[in-house]
């Protein structure tokens, strides 16, 4: 199925948020705000993996539906094999401490883990989000 210019619009628009969030992440570590980078580097995850459901006129309403979508649509299908479900899974369980847990404490190991996670992650999700935006331009 083709992707419409609104479907490659919106997942390049998410993508671009994803990446603004991975910074904030990078520096919100460097001023050892570790709950902060947690968030952040879960959520840059989250509009990486919104953008692929763009391609496919996908979404849902929870944070755990996207997850899901994805790992259904694109980790077990082999589109997006670099990146794991369960580290999707352990940076939401992070960010949903960080940010909902009374005297919860965000270890330097944990937010740093974190940001590696997510550098790692949208890098192959970058690289495969423009072949296929890249692709569907060829075939459009």
């Amino acid at each position: 199925m083709a992707v419409t210019p609104e479907q490659a619009a919106l997942a390049r628009h998410r993508f671009e948020r994803a990446e603004t969030t991975l910074t904030e992440a990078q520096d919100e570590l460097s001023r050892r705000n570790h709950r902060l980078t947690v968030n952040r580097a879960y959520y840059a995850v989250f509009y990486a993996m919104r953008a692929f459901l763009a391609l496919e006129n996908m979404d849902s309403s929870k944070h755990s539906g996207v997850a899901s979508l994805f790992n259904q649509h694109f980790i077990k299908t082999g589109i997006v094999p670099e990146v794991s479900f369960k580290a999707i899974q352990t940076l939401m369980d992070l960010r949903h401490e960080g940010d909902y847990q009374d005297f919860a404490e965000i270890t330097v190991e944990e937010a740093a883990g974190a940001v590696e996670a997510t550098e790692s992650a949208l890098y192959a999700m970058r690289g495969i989000l423009s072949s296929r935006l890249d692709d569907n331009n060829k075939q459009g």
